[in-house]
């Protein structure tokens, strides 16, 4: 179903619907723009409604990306104000390593003033089956996380309140331009004007930039990561800080454990395909996982996998993983010297916030709060319709039958 169009040109376009495209359309509209937003599937089909659920203090990048710290704690404080109802309380995160690591990382948040405890190893045994699992400590630091299903149908109910057009199952091809200026795009149907043309398409951006001729297209980075879901319960988010080591986050509904590996191998690919789970790295997976927790905590041999996509704009600040975890704002005058054209990447969904605030700035050339406005007019069950699934839901649909 799509949100029925009264016009075919607007003052803004914006191609992709995930949380950086619908946080930015409700800002424009907000700033009193005519928009239209175009997803090419359903909204939040990428790697919003795929991924953790985690809005991060910065304690994970402190180490190894300590210039997104500052505007992760920013991004906590506006989520918290923007969005309270999806929030799943402050939940405490365990941060675990080896000793040598602990301290680093302590060392690390003490220099940025970053709250943190030890965690008593009483509560530590708990939930971690150390007798088979190599020497650990664990810190706890104040995390978020977020239904992300619910953001993505808060955020469209948002955008219908105030007027944005939204078109599902519709796919842009390219940009279209005309002697240095944005005219509009050409979808798989028609095409539709605007001046002003942002994209936020994800794992497909580097796709309708390659059609559009822009230079920036092979700057992009697109990587595969596997998660899993897992029937059962945890008091905590737990985040392993060794390479391998598992990350585990209580789904913001309950009910669900989501499961990733830190730092293991990803595969990096140049656009959006049906990605299958790699069997190995599933294994691998529960394999971890039933050497760390204790028995009865989740059900291993209930697993549902899916890869998350994640697509950066490398800038030369790579880590060893080449990832560049920061959100980007592209203005295409600099690359292609084409005006009313940018591309935004969130980088962490914790970002899009900034991501998007960037966005409006540029367009509209008056930058707004960080957060937004937590009453609107919207109603989520209304665009229930638009909203994709999240993969663990796999479990309740398997109840139900």
């Amino acid at each position: 179903m799509a949100i029925s169009v009264t016009t075919r040109r607007y003052d803004c376009i914006v191609v992709g619907g995930g949380v950086a495209g619908l946080m930015t359309a409700a800002r424009l509209s907000e700033a009193g723009m005519s928009v239209a937003l175009l997803e090419g599937a359903l909204l939040g089909s990428g790697s919003t409604t795929r991924n953790h659920g985690m809005l991060h203090s910065g304690a994970l990048y402190a180490r190894w990306h300590p210039q997104i710290v500052g505007a992760c704690r920013q991004a906590q404080t506006a989520y918290r104000s923007s969005f309270p109802k999806l929030l799943a309380g402050s939940e405490t995160c365990w941060y675990i390593g080896t000793p040598e690591t602990m301290h680093t990382y302590d060392m690390l948040w003490r220099g940025r003033d970053m709250a943190q405890r030890e965690v008593d190893p009483r509560e530590v045994h708990a939930v971690l089956a150390l007798s088979r699992a190599p020497q650990v400590s664990a810190m706890a630091v104040t995390e978020l996380l977020i239904d992300t299903h619910g953001l993505i149908s808060e955020l469209a109910a948002r955008c219908v309140a105030e007027g944005v057009q939204i078109l599902v199952g519709t796919r842009v091809l390219r940009v279209l331009t005309d002697n240095g200026a944005v005219r509009g795009v050409e979808t798989a149907t028609a095409a539709i004007e605007a001046p002003n043309v942002v994209v936020s398409s994800g794992i497909g951006t580097r796709d309708i930039l390659e059609r559009s001729g822009s230079k920036v297209a092979a700057q992009l980075s697109s990587r595969l990561e596997m998660m899993m879901a897992f029937p059962g319960e945890l008091p905590c988010a737990i985040v392993g800080l060794e390479f391998g080591w598992p990350a585990l986050a209580p789904s913001a509904v309950g009910g669900t454990v989501l499961a990733s590996r830190y730092g293991a191998p990803q595969r990096f690919v140049r656009g959006p395909a049906r990605w299958p789970v790699p069997a190995a790295d599933s294994a691998a997976l529960v394999d971890e996982l039933d050497t760390w927790l204790r028995p009865g905590l989740i059900d291993t041999t209930a697993g549902v996998g899916w890869v998350c996509s994640k697509t950066e704009h490398l800038r030369g600040h790579s880590d060893q993983w080449g990832t560049e975890p920061d959100f980007t704002l592209i203005d295409h005058h600099d690359y292609d010297r084409v005006t009313g054209w940018w591309t935004v990447l969130p980088g962490k969904m914790t970002l899009a916030l900034h991501a998007s605030r960037a966005t409006a700035a540029a367009v509209t050339g008056t930058p707004p709060h960080l957060g937004l406005r937590p009453r609107h007019s919207g109603q989520p069950a209304a665009v229930a319709d638009l909203v994709d699934i999240t993969p663990w839901t796999a479990h309740t649909e398997a109840s139900t039958r």
